[in-house]
């Protein structure tokens, strides 16, 4: 049975429900062995330059899947959680051969966090990108990562009746597409209900209203770690006091125990992660990587999310064990991107994709806190890394850091992605132009939408991204 007959298979309870003969031909369905591609399985993690066809494979299964979630929204999460299985198992057993392998065993990885996350199973929390998550890892708690979440049901092409579920419920048009799609998947039964809620309130302003209003939903236990922001001696007790309450709130909610070496070994998985993935990027200033805004996106799962773990280890070595055995040279012009990556829009994808003299260097939410840190010590470990994160305290502190990673990489120019609801990104944006330009660093402000397909116009912005290659000399 091809990946599309067993998703329809699986949706209708082992009855066929729809017709996805008009979805995946046998060609379409087919391993190419030249490429490494195994076509049935592609797409739903992520833009990969499949070509008209493939985006009209995805956009019919987005279109089955949408007219599930009203009227059987379990039928919509099976659909949804067998798409993402058949992305994983691609990765895994079917590596695209124009990729880096650690890159592909990512994907695999990181898909399969969202599709355990839509497992109607005891042991899961939701929590959102900054919250450290070895406790988790420590007492075997799955991890339910919204933005990388929503970012999936997008690639999918299944967002619309997600947002539209959520502007019902009060939510507004200008709230960010990310957490509007996470409470659209909760208020329309798609989402399964977590044992917990966990956030922090670095960074991201929805935060608080979006975490809060999901444990109402779900009628579960909340706990929020409140995070200066400033690092200090003080401060990160203070921090590091939360995240002990945090791990005794998860055993007296969960009915799990810790185990504190437990918790120090993913916490050295985590330092461990850390230091390989900044020899990657010290590798990466004199070497060309084959990579999309995919790959880009990845490390916002292995080094956020996923830090601590071993799929997030087993990463980072094998991204420099790849990046050596590439010859040392560089395309001649390397962008680096600021905040999220809409890597399912395919007209702006493409331009990075098959434009040989070009490439994406990387994006500043993967190297947010690349600190070193003590694992004997793992509160202090955890909570030390989350004050250091570039985007905890002013907004200088952010563009400072991405002016020395442009330096580090060799980038030839910036593109400052305005996420649309995101309000210190977009009120930031003048001030990391002018510093970063001042510095040498052409940069484009690009106006978008990271989550929401509906919001965005891909003439415009393609337009205005091939004029900024054009004066890179790209």
């Amino acid at each position: 049975m091809c990946g599309a007959a067993m998703l329809g298979h699986m949706a209708g309870g082992g009855q066929a429900v729809v017709s996805f003969g008009d979805i995946i031909t046998p060609r379409a369905a087919a391993y190419n062995p030249r490429t490494g591609d195994f076509l049935a399985a592609r797409q739903v993690g992520g833009y990969n330059g499949c070509g008209d066809n493939m985006n009209g494979i995805v956009k019919t299964f987005g279109s089955i899947t949408s007219r599930q979630v009203a009227k059987a929204p379990l039928r919509a999460r099976r659909l949804l959680r067998w798409a993402y299985r058949l992305t994983g198992a691609q990765a895994r057993f079917f590596p695209r051969r124009r990729f880096l392998r650690a890159r592909e065993g990512m994907m695999a990885a990181a898909t399969a966090s969202v599709a355990n996350a839509m497992r109607q199973t005891p042991g899961a929390a939701i929590v959102n990108a900054f919250l450290p998550c070895e406790i988790l890892h420590a007492m075997d708690i799955r991890p339910m990562f919204p933005e990388g979440m929503a970012v999936y049901f997008t690639a999918a092409a299944s967002e619309q009746p997600f947002v539209e579920a959520a502007e019902r419920a009060g939510v507004p048009e200008s709230y960010c597409s990310y957490h509007k799609v996470l409470i659209g998947a909760a208020v329309s039964g798609v989402l399964p209900a977590p044992d917990v809620v966990l956030h922090t309130t670095l960074a991201c302003d929805a935060n608080r209203l979006t975490f809060a209003r999901l444990a109402e939903h779900y009628g579960v236990p909340r706990f929020c770690i409140d995070v200066p922001n400033r690092e200090t001696p003080q401060t990160i007790i203070y921090v590091a006091n939360q995240l002990r309450e945090m791990a005794a709130f998860l055993q007296q909610h969960t009915g799990r125990r810790l185990d504190e070496d437990a918790l120090q070994a993913a916490v050295a998985r985590s330092q461990r992660t850390i230091l390989r993935y900044r020899e990657y990027l010290r590798l990466r200033a004199d070497t060309s990587v084959p990579t999309d805004m995919t790959g880009e996106m990845l490390p916002l799962f292995s080094n956020h999310v996923l830090l601590g773990s071993q799929a997030a280890e087993q990463y980072a070595h094998g991204l420099v064990r790849d990046i050596q055995r590439l010859a040392a040279e560089r395309k001649p012009t390397r962008i680096l991107w600021m905040h999220t990556m809409p890597n399912w829009q395919a007209a702006l994808n493409d331009l990075f994709h098959r434009h040989r003299d070009l490439e994406l260097v990387g994006c500043d939410l993967a190297y947010d806190a690349l600190v070193d840190i003590d694992p004997r010590r793992p509160y202090e470990a955890m909570a030390q890394r989350l004050l250091a994160n570039t985007l905890n305290g002013p907004a200088e502190r952010r563009i400072d850091a991405t002016l020395q990673m442009a330096r580090q990489l060799a980038a030839g120019g910036v593109i400052y992605y305005n996420h649309w609801g995101c309000k210190s990104t977009m009120g930031a944006a003048q001030l990391a132009k002018k510093k970063l330009e001042a510095n040498g660093f052409p940069t484009l402000v690009l106006d978008g939408d990271g989550c929401d397909s509906g919001n965005v116009s891909d003439g415009q912005q393609v337009t205005r991204v091939q004029a900024f290659l054009e004066q890179l000399g790209a």
